[in-house]
């Protein structure tokens, strides 16, 4: 029999890979059950739509929540990206980014608070209910990035759109009706974000092969997202399916466009109280820490970054803070609509 000094040593030996193991093969083997499952079903997705045939969701009303969310994530990802990427592709680095945030945050925290430790390591460690509530709650976090972004996107567009659509009525009438070329003269002076959007609809207004009109105004509602991109939409839907002139329709668009630009420029004044106080809780936190030095005799900082509970807070007040800074950032600048 090994005497209890041999098994020691290679308990000792084993432990760094017994953890490595248990740490990363746990969440591993998560990833390869969700590639399984969720990877099929959204190539199934793209397959059929590009197809042109009745989508899963059409025949099996099961798989509705499926096709609404990776729609959705195709939907949003398109609009903050100008590669040509896949809707595959787009959503494969959207769960890569989610799942690397959890496994980032949960090891971190692990390996920071303690839980880790090969002393005092044990597997009920790995379902801790704080590890796992933080790496869940920064798991969110790309999705969110993700969402500023294209919040600010959609307040760039929503500006832009009103000049872009003056001259799509300049090319519409110089053009006698033609969209696909009032759209591509259009497109010349425009740039950025509201560039994309119009380049976007090109495709289908020429009637090119896998593209559909009805999805291209989607898109481009999806990325400006007021009022006016959902009527610019319609009359772009009318255009195509139906023939109508929508010249008329355009100038209306137009007049309204201009006259709630105005509202929205009061609105901007109205914000910026608001914007401050969000902002307060960024500056406040390192000088409640640096402050707190003093009357504990230097302890709160070992407190604050060496003590579980302590870490804890930190933790949560950071991502409390990174939420005003979001709610801030969202509302510095209004949509332009009504």
């Amino acid at each position: 029999m090994l005497s209890g000094e041999i098994i020691e040593q290679l308990r000792a030996s084993l432990d760094p890979l017994i953890r490595t193991v248990l740490i990363g093969g746990v969440p591993l083997i998560i990833i390869y059950l969700l590639a399984r499952f969720v990877m099929p079903l959204t190539r199934t997705y793209r397959i059929v739509r590009f197809r042109g045939l009745p989508s899963v969701s059409e025949n099996d009303n099961s798989a509705k929540p499926v096709a609404k969310w990776a729609k959705h994530l195709v939907l949003l990802s398109r609009s903050i990206s100008t590669g040509d990427e896949s809707d595959e592709e787009l959503i494969q680095r959207f769960f890569v980014m989610t799942v690397g945030a959890f496994l980032g945050t949960f090891v971190v925290y692990g390996f920071w608070t303690g839980l880790f430790d090969r002393d005092t390591f044990m597997i009920s460690h790995l379902v801790d209910r704080w590890a796992v509530t933080i790496s869940l709650m920064a798991a969110t976090v790309p999705y969110f990035l993700m969402r500023m972004k294209l919040h600010r996107v959609r307040i760039k567009n929503s500006y832009d759109l009103v000049p872009a659509v003056n001259t799509l009525l300049l090319k519409y009438s110089e053009y006698r009706g033609n969209l696909y070329y009032a759209v591509f003269e259009t497109t010349k002076g425009l740039n950025g974000d509201i560039l994309n959007a119009f380049v976007g609809l090109l495709p289908s207004l020429q009637g090119a092969a896998n593209s559909n009109i009805e999805e291209a105004i989607e898109l481009f509602i999806f990325r400006i997202k007021t009022t006016w991109s959902i009527q610019l939409g319609i009359l772009i839907h009318k255009s195509e399916e139906q023939g109508d002139n929508i010249d008329q329709g355009l100038r209306w668009l137009i007049a309204d466009m201009s006259e709630v630009a105005k509202i929205t420029e009061e609105l901007k004044s109205e914000n910026r109280e608001t914007m401050q106080l969000a902002y307060m809780p960024a500056i406040l936190l390192p000088a409640v820490i640096y402050l707190n030095q003093f009357p504990s005799m230097g302890k709160s900082w070992h407190y604050y970054f060496q003590t579980p509970l302590g870490i804890r807070m930190i933790v949560f007040t950071l991502l409390f803070t990174l939420l005003c800074a979001l709610i801030a950032y969202m509302i510095q600048k209004p949509r332009n609509e009504v």
